[in-house]
């Protein structure tokens, strides 16, 4: 709990002496919208080996119930 409040005082400080222009918050907005686009096209180009690891598990659970 100390740590966690810690690394709170750590990284939120009273006085912050720096200035974010409009474009920082656009270029904040790409990342993240890239990142969430860039890991659905992941699932979608690796769909199938990701839907058959969790078939090949399920099957192999109803085996060893048997």
């Amino acid at each position: 709990m100390k740590t966690l409040l810690l690394l709170f005082l750590f990284f939120c400080p009273d006085i912050a002496h720096a200035y974010l222009d409009p474009g920082t918050g656009s270029y904040i907005l790409q990342v993240l919208l890239a990142v969430v686009i860039g890991g659905l096209f992941s699932i979608k180009v690796f769909w199938k080996k990701i839907k058959a690891l969790f078939i090949r598990s399920a099957t192999k659970e109803n085996k060893d119930k048997e």
